[in-house]
């Protein structure tokens, strides 16, 4: 098996197999633009009256704070999961790594697009039932990749990675349903 050392990186941060590829950064663009893309909205939107909360954290609405907490351990858990394939600790085949990337454009990038989209009206019901929906496939394809790549090739380490990736963003992903489709109702 080749291997390949990084530039500018520590000796002891050695790549085997194929490394960094093009796919590769691909999949942790994808993964990470809906966090990053998450912050940069709260940001935006931190002027509208509606969103003074953001001001102060301590206004904060305890769905926000799930937000961050299961958002951060997801985060962990995926920038984990990347390191250990790039390092080579676990050689990824082409259709596991094409299985994974389709799951995050095709179902977690558009999921947030929608879930920002809502965010933003007074009255998101309209995106009730897709956001539901794609919430549903994405979960779909997630499982496809752990059942059929990842129950009898993953050892302990990185079991915990996916763990940590999906049961962060599952958090995530629930807390902001609550904060957009049932706090207003509930008048907290």
């Amino acid at each position: 098996m080749p291997t390949a050392v990084v530039p500018g990186a520590a000796r002891s941060f050695v790549l085997k197999g194929r490394g960094v590829t093009l796919v590769r950064l691909f999949g942790l663009l994808v993964f990470a633009l809906p966090g990053a893309g998450f912050m940069a909205g709260l940001l935006g939107v931190r002027g509208r009256p509606e969103f003074a909360f953001l001001e102060q954290a301590s206004l904060w609405p305890w769905e926000l704070w799930a937000i961050a907490v299961g958002g951060s351990l997801g985060l962990a858990g995926g920038a984990a999961d990347f390191v250990w394939h790039v390092r080579g600790l676990r050689d990824v085949s082409r259709r596991e790594e094409r299985g994974e990337i389709f799951a995050l454009s095709c179902g977690g990038l558009p999921l947030f697009l929608l879930m920002g989209a809502a965010s933003l009206l007074p009255d998101p019901r309209i995106y009730l039932l897709p956001v539901t929906a794609l919430a549903m496939i994405t979960v779909a394809l997630v499982c496809y990749d752990e059942f059929v790549y990842h129950r009898k090739a993953c050892g302990r380490a990185e079991t915990l990675f996916h763990r940590l990736l999906t049961l962060g963003n599952g958090v995530a992903f629930l807390a902001w349903f609550h904060w957009v489709f049932a706090r207003s109702r509930l008048g907290a």
